[in-house]
């Protein structure tokens, strides 16, 4: 990265201090370790050894059977408690006959000491762990770049849908302002941190609604397909069209089928799309709120706006 000077309040800035190139760090998803991936690592690799000892009996099902459901069975695993036996079985009968894990239980005997688990936890937790990294991602992208925030300094990230544009407010040094904008409004990094503030967004979230949601799905999906963004487009007789007069949903349907579509997803997606696309036409782009979002960032942390759980770190 081309930097010579660090930023600090009231000093100069130096207009070409930043390089635009390779400041992309910021991923909206991140691979995190939940209380269920390290449950799921301990079963699958208990028994997967379990499933080549049981292999090793002539009668594999039956030999499971006697182990936790006969008994009579010298095999008898009397050692465990009621749930715990119906947790091994469905566990090796699933490995027994699929060759390989899939099936999971919590009542296992290796959860015994472990304080229950409750799955419905586990979304919660993987915007929990995800909104760590992200705040890492960030922390080492300003400090890189030798910027430092003031302590409770309470700013709002707002970002535009449609070019991935952000703003900052809730600071009076522009020149700090200024910095972060040049710093996050790479395509790469204010992409990321909109799906970011997407993907930790509650059922309560004010910011969201689905007019203006379904909205910026077709306007992504357009962009994804074709190249072009649907807001910089004219209407024309209730169709968008190219500079060139093209209509673009007939530049849709052919690039569809150019991309690892079957014939009939093509169709489905056309048909889908299709209908949204001809409304947005016939009423205005603008007839549906875009999908703005913010998120707001304090002591290098982001945290949630406009719904009553948020993830951030003192939250």
């Amino acid at each position: 990265m081309n930097i010579n000077t660090s930023y600090t309040a009231g000093t100069s800035y130096n207009q070409n201090r930043i390089d635009p190139k390779d400041q992309s760090t910021i991923n909206s998803t991140n691979e995190v370790m939940t209380e269920a991936d390290r449950r799921m690592k301990i079963l699958d690799e208990k028994y997967q050894k379990i499933n080549e000892q049981n292999k090793r009996f002539k009668d594999p099902h039956g030999h499971i059977f006697d182990k936790y459901r006969n008994k009579h069975s010298p095999y008898f695993r009397s050692d465990l408690t009621k749930p715990e036996r119906e947790a091994a079985y469905s566990i090796e009968i699933g490995w027994a006959n699929n060759g390989t894990g899939g099936h999971y239980n919590s009542n296992d005997a290796a959860f015994r000491h472990e304080k229950r688990y409750d799955p419905t936890q586990e979304s919660v937790e993987k915007k929990m762990l995800n909104r760590q990294k992200v705040n890492e991602q960030l922390q080492a992208l300003f400090s890189t770049n030798g910027l430092n925030i003031p302590k409770n300094t309470n700013l709002t990230f707002t970002i535009d849908p449609n070019h991935f544009k952000l703003v900052v407010s809730g600071s009076t040094d522009e020149l700090l302002v200024k910095q972060i904008e040049d710093l996050l409004n790479t395509t790469n990094n204010t992409r990321e941190l909109f799906f970011h503030t997407m993907k930790s967004r509650n059922d309560d979230s004010t910011q969201f609604t689905p007019d203006s949601l379904a909205k910026f799905h077709l306007v992504n999906q357009i962009k994804t397909v074709t190249g072009y963004n649907l807001k910089d487009l004219s209407i024309v007789n209730g169709q968008f069209v190219t500079d060139k007069g093209i209509n673009i949903f007939d530049i849709y349907k052919e690039e569809l089928l150019k991309n690892p579509y079957t014939a009939e997803n093509a169709r489905i997606a056309a048909s889908h799309y299709g209908a949204q696309l001809f409304d947005l036409a016939k009423n205005g782009f603008d007839s549906i709120p875009d999908l703005v979002l913010s998120i707001g960032y304090q002591n290098d942390s982001l945290y949630d706006i406009g719904q009553k759980v948020n993830y951030g770190v003192s939250k």
